[in-house]
């Protein structure tokens, strides 16, 4: 089967087509990135906010993995829909008009918000976007499922930590330079993905999923405290002590937010992933997709820190 994927030069991206290559897909790339180089797949240069740009990377797909997207947790609204939901429009249109019956789209668990509870959060659970992000995210899933005559899969990923990435360097120098601390007393629990069980998820809703479906991507439920002692484990450095009042840290955060121009080290969204409750469920995609998680804890942290040390 000929598949394109878009947003393959991201961090979930690569590890898309990798995996698509491991498992006999002819994969083609959409791109902006002129300097992307595989010789293993078909490379198209277009912008997904363009349609016109884009319209001949569709040429003899039967599946789209869509998974392009302006992924930031601060930053302008404008810019967000313009990509995230625009584009995910284009996209859409394409496939319809190029009678591609199967599209499958990476959307975030972000559209639940952050509950700050111990109760399982399944694909039902009602949806408050926190940030731009995350509701531009919604918006793009109702855009998809008004489109009645394409089959349409939507991938909720939790929190993506693995290898690469530059959200997991930017935690992991924190650590090394003892500038993390806990937020509240540490115990809040956190959901996690790597990247590879992400993937996973997305190939098996291309083969199993025909009810225009949405299913959660999990890997592991641990507490922070759980997750910044493997880490400091691994890395060979001492353990987080020092604990920070979860009210304090989010009013800093706002204020850097409101008064920073570039991108501020803490923003809220920040502080609510590692201060608040948040217990994603992948009941349905196990039951449903047969999907398997690969990836428990320690092998997470794993792949993480060594990709750093390899990387400094």
């Amino acid at each position: 089967m000929k598949v394109l994927v878009t947003g393959a030069t991201g961090f979930i991206g690569r590890y898309l087509v990798e995996d698509l290559i491991k498992n006999n897909y002819e994969v083609r790339v959409l791109t902006r990135q002129t300097s992307f180089k595989n010789k293993n797949i078909d490379i198209f240069l277009g912008d997904i906010t363009k349609k016109e740009t884009i319209t001949d990377a569709f040429q003899d797909i039967q599946a789209v993995f869509h998974n392009a997207a302006y992924a930031m947790d601060w930053g302008s609204k404008s810019e967000m829909y313009k990509v995230n939901v625009e584009g995910t429009h284009n996209i859409a249109d394409i496939c319809k008009e190029k009678k591609i019956p199967k599209l499958i789209f990476t959307s975030s668990a972000g559209v639940y918000g952050f509950p700050n509870s111990n109760e399982d959060i399944d694909e039902d659970y009602e949806k408050k976007p926190f940030n731009y992000y995350h509701k531009s995210k919604l918006e793009s899933e109702y855009v998809l499922q008004k489109y009645t005559d394409l089959n349409v899969s939507i991938i909720r990923p939790c929190l993506v930590l693995g290898a690469g990435g530059n959200a997991v360097k930017i935690l992991l120098k924190r650590i090394e330079q003892n500038k993390m601390r806990f937020i509240g007393n540490g115990n809040t629990n956190i959901s996690l993905v790597h990247p590879v069980d992400v993937v996973q998820c997305l190939r098996l809703a291309l083969e199993k999923d025909k009810e225009n479906d949405v299913f959660n991507a999990l890997s592991v439920i641990c507490t922070i405290k759980e997750l910044l002692n493997e880490i400091t484990n691994q890395m060979g450095i001492e353990p987080i002590k020092k604990h920070v009042p979860y009210i304090l840290t989010y009013l800093n955060a706002f204020f850097a937010e409101s008064i920073l121009k570039n991108e501020p080290s803490l923003t809220r969204f920040r502080v609510k992933s590692f201060g608040t409750n948040r217990i994603i469920s992948n009941k349905k995609a196990i039951k449903k997709l047969g999907f398997k998680p690969e990836y428990n804890l320690y092998e997470i942290v794993n792949d993480m820190v060594s990709w750093y040390k390899k990387s400094e």
